[in-house]
């Protein structure tokens, strides 16, 4: 017995198999440029209170991909004194959640840095674009042309509020770039105007930088930000933000690798993000139990 495809069915055969190595070109330089953030379940806990931290890695908010535990190269947990206690990574694919134990009043910091790694888009010698996660001088024997190349490191952080804080703010974590608040995040109303200082290695960053803000739940879409890439030089970044919810804060710099690297990339990228917590009014009354 012979079965006989429809021309249209060999058609649509056609464009899925020429499809294919497109969705996976876009796929392998859209997991490369995935952003790293670390979050809370909550940002305001009771002393004693155990509340989980986890990530968010990709391109949607609040959550998009599971990040693998190479990937992380560090996460820690700062106690409102400044002692820092470092968690351990484990392996495997995921959120990559942790339970933080608030046992002292004051505002703990919660920070996370990436696994450096390469990232090149290249022609090869037969002038096709490619994109691969290494450094030029592990493709030179099919590189062409180098379009782009970078080193890149990403460093994230939050803030967790236990009970009633007497002492300041701890705004610098000592993160190689971060961003730095200048006034209390949690004192901050809808409305209010965030005020970051770039520090870069300790000191404050004056050069060229680029960042881009959204909320949870503005948009669904992937990267479409309230805020969109804007780019700024000088150490202060200024964000109004008009509407409560938990806000997501990206920030990057690129820098041009030193002679004797660029044999391996063209340009490190320095990524730092920041995510907070706008809290509103209650809606609704507050039930009488649960």
């Amino acid at each position: 017995m012979k079965f006989h495809t429809p021309a249209h069915f060999n058609f649509s055969l056609r464009r899925v198999f020429l499809l294919v190595p497109v969705l996976i070109v876009l796929t392998t330089a859209s997991a490369f440029s995935h952003t790293l953030y670390i979050q809370s379940s909550r940002y305001l806990a009771s002393e004693g209170k155990s509340i989980p931290l986890f990530f968010c890695y990709g391109h949607f908010i609040p959550v998009a991909d599971g990040i693998r535990g190479k990937k992380l190269n560090k996460v820690q947990i700062i106690a409102p004194n400044g002692q820092a206690q470092t968690v351990e990574i484990m392996d495997g694919k995921g959120l990559h959640s942790h339970m933080v134990e608030y046992n002292t009043p004051g505002i703990w910091g919660l920070t996370a840095e990436t696994t450096p790694g390469y990232y090149t888009f290249y022609k090869d010698k037969n002038g096709k674009e490619r994109h691969a996660i290494k450094s030029i001088a592990q493709i030179k024997n099919r590189l062409g042309q180098v379009i782009k190349s970078y080193y890149s490191k990403q460093y994230a952080k939050t803030y967790v509020k236990c009970d009633n804080p007497t002492g300041p703010f701890p705004a610098n974590l000592g993160l190689p770039l971060e961003l730095v608040p200048v006034q209390n995040l949690f004192e901050l109303k809808p409305g209010s105007t965030l005020k970051l200082d770039v520090y870069l290695d300790g000191k404050p960053y004056t050069g060229k930088g680029t960042w881009d803000a959204t909320y949870m739940g503005f948009s669904t879409q992937a990267e479409d930000n309230f805020y969109p890439n804007t780019q700024v030089e000088g150490t202060r970044v200024s964000i109004p933000l008009p509407n409560p919810g938990r806000w997501f804060i990206r920030y990057f710099i690129k820098k041009d690798a030193p002679e004797q690297d660029k044999d391996k990339y063209l340009q490190m990228k320095l990524t730092a993000s920041l995510t907070l917590q706008i809290d509103n009014e209650r809606k609704t009354p507050e039930p009488q139990s649960h």
